[in-house]
């Protein structure tokens, strides 16, 4: 790959592991676990940190490369909201740091505008409703309502993103229009629930439960992940990252069903972290693998040790949510604290596997394969 594309991608990626840190830090400061002066004054802004700092620059990163190509100008989005990634971590929830990611929200609709424009399809137009629920997050979280009002935008944002992507994949398997209707009533309701939060928080947490549920049932059920789980390597690591995650997004669901309408506390935090951490983390762990080499022109070959991260993830996440639901503080500290070295140890694994994959005994860097 180029020098000059791949310094640029490389430095928003370093941008995207730093937000990263610093959410995971300021989600430590939010549990009472004693932390740094930065961490403490991050705890305000962990949400907007995980979901637009790192996640946000991460995906606009990865449709801009796809993009590049047919506009230029995609690879703007990323810095954008890199910039505005670096604003919160340097000044916390500030207008200049709102401003910016959602402008790189705005910019991540565009491109998807675009995309659209090129292959009209379902699978896009999803992952286009994902981005424009980030975006109203963001106008709203400019606009100064509170958190807990723009993040169920936001969850939204990843939720739709990674099912948009997965019935993308599911293509080779010639979905029936029965099936892809069914897909497209639950995305439906879990809109129509995202929506309703704005006026009924409890009757919109309700539905956009039964949404996820559906979606949840749905990717259970069609997703080529039930087929590649008995295959072996990779694509069977990735097939149970999948699997395990859809678990998650349906138990997200029967929580916000059974726990609404909640806007702070235990019972939301329970809600949260079962489609942030459950789901989206293990859509992360597994899709790392294929990301990675895409964004920055590295091999990243499998090993086994991946499954430690995956079991850990799920583990520690289990007894969080029981400290919340139980409540036993202690408990759910120490699930929150687990959570967070297992991403740290992911991070540190992929970094080391990265190495190891790029360098030979010598020291010389191996041939690179070709970018997807």
């Amino acid at each position: 790959m180029n020098a000059a594309r791949l310094v640029p991608r490389v430095l928003m990626l370093v941008v995207v592991a730093v937000a990263l840190l610093g959410g995971l830090g300021a989600g430590l400061a939010r549990l009472g676990v004693p932390m740094d002066a930065f961490s403490q004054s991050w705890a305000i802004v962990h949400g907007p940190l995980m979901i637009s700092g790192f996640l946000g620059t991460l995906i606009c990163l990865e449709r801009a490369v796809a993009l590049a190509a047919f506009r230029k100008w995609s690879m703007a989005v990323p810095l954008v909201n890199a910039l505005g990634a670096l604003a919160l971590l340097l000044a916390r929830d500030s207008i200049l740091a709102k401003a910016l990611l959602t402008a790189g929200s705005l910019g991540l609709v565009l491109m998807f505008g675009v995309m659209l424009r090129l292959h009209p399809t379902r699978d896009i137009a999803i992952m286009a409703a994902g981005a424009a629920c980030w975006l109203v997050g963001n106008i709203l979280w400019l606009a100064g309502a509170p958190v807990f009002q723009a993040v169920h935008w936001w969850t939204a944002f990843l939720i739709l993103t990674i099912v948009g992507e997965r019935l993308e994949l599911s293509r080779v398997r010639r979905l029936t229009p029965v099936s892809v209707r069914l897909l497209l009533l639950a995305t439906g309701i879990y809109l129509l629930g995202t929506l309703l939060t704005l006026v009924r928080l409890d009757l919109g947490m309700r539905v956009l439960g039964l949404g996820a549920i559906s979606m949840a049932a749905w990717l259970l059920r069609y997703d080529v992940a039930r087929r590649t789980i008995r295959q072996t390597g990779l694509t069977r690591y990735i097939a149970a990252c999948l699997l395990s995650g859809y678990v998650w997004l349906g138990i997200g669901g029967l929580i916000a069903i059974w726990k609404a309408p909640v806007a702070s506390g235990l019972d939301y935090e329970s809600v949260l972290h079962a489609f942030l951490l459950g789901f989206v983390f293990s859509m992360i762990f597994g899709h790392m693998p294929l990301i990675l080499p895409a964004l920055s022109g590295l091999r990243l070959n499998y090993h086994p040790l991946f499954y430690m991260n995956l079991v850990l993830l799920h583990v520690t996440l289990v007894a969080r949510i029981l400290g919340n639901l139980t409540p036993d503080f202690a408990l759910r500290q120490w699930g929150g604290l687990l959570n967070v070295i297992t991403v740290l140890l992911f991070l540190a694994m992929t970094i080391l596997t990265l190495a190891r994959s790029n360098l030979g005994a010598t020291g010389e860097r191996r041939p690179v394969a070709p970018s997807a």
